[in-house]
């Protein structure tokens, strides 16, 4: 019987793979750019400057600036500014907050269903601005969103999964009633607050709701949505 050609697909994989990282490694570069915003320091004095913007995934400790497209850039940390912002599209606000990062990790979880707060200074982003504004905090598996009102002080909306047995979960869902109790308005029933999950889109229409309501201006930042450069086929 004639002997199988054996056909060599080496060459082909490594074209293929070379592709495919100078693919990722163009992405990645066109993707983290400076854009146009600024910082406020401690001492209210606001920068207009250009931020690296790298779409942050965990709430920054520090960003990167620019005063000029030729410059080198500068770092500066969450202990020097406030406040900063890229234009049109997400703001930072400095808080030192008691926070809960209970985990989510069923093998880790305690017996205790109330929070377990700790003191720490944060850069939480803005979801919605206006007479009652909406926070977000991400840091690996955490995820905890904060409110504030134009008479209330920032608070974590508290949501903490706990263990009733080694077989079982509950939920304190004490963020439900925080809203209830101080996001009053006529359009807001309690059927409005029982429907809510402890998801981004979820409060973001109820804050967007309750500031209509009210007839107050506010504004709702959210990141654009970076285009490739190209399509890989």
């Amino acid at each position: 019987m004639p002997e199988k050609q054996k056909t060599n697909l080496n060459p082909m994989k490594k074209t293929l793979q070379l592709c495919l990282l100078f693919f990722l490694s163009f992405q990645a570069y066109s993707q983290i750019i400076f854009e146009k915003g600024y910082f406020i320091e401690n001492n209210d004095k606001k920068t207009t400057c250009l931020i690296k913007n790298i779409d942050w995934s965990n709430n920054p400790t520090e960003i990167q600036y620019k005063l000029d497209e030729k410059d080198q850039p500068i770092a500066i940390s969450i202990g020097q500014i406030k406040a900063f912002q890229i234009d049109n599209q997400s703001k930072y606000e400095r808080f030192t907050v008691d926070i809960d990062k209970s985990t989510q990790v069923i093998g880790n979880m305690s017996y205790d269903k109330n929070p377990e707060f700790k003191k720490e200074t944060l850069l939480l982003k803005i979801l919605l601005e206006g007479k009652a504004s909406l926070f977000e905090y991400i840091s690996g598996n955490t995820k905890a969103y904060f409110f504030k009102t134009d008479s209330l002080a920032i608070n974590q909306l508290v949501h903490k999964s706990y263990k009733t047995s080694e077989e079982q979960i509950a939920h304190n869902n004490q963020y439900k009633q925080q809203l209830w109790m101080n996001l009053k308005c006529n359009n807001i029933t309690i059927a409005d607050v029982e429907k809510l999950s402890y998801k981004k889109n979820s409060l973001l229409k109820f804050f967007t709701n309750y500031n209509e309501c009210n007839n107050s201006e506010y504004t709702i930042f959210k990141s654009n949505e970076k285009k490739d450069l190209f399509t890989l086929n």
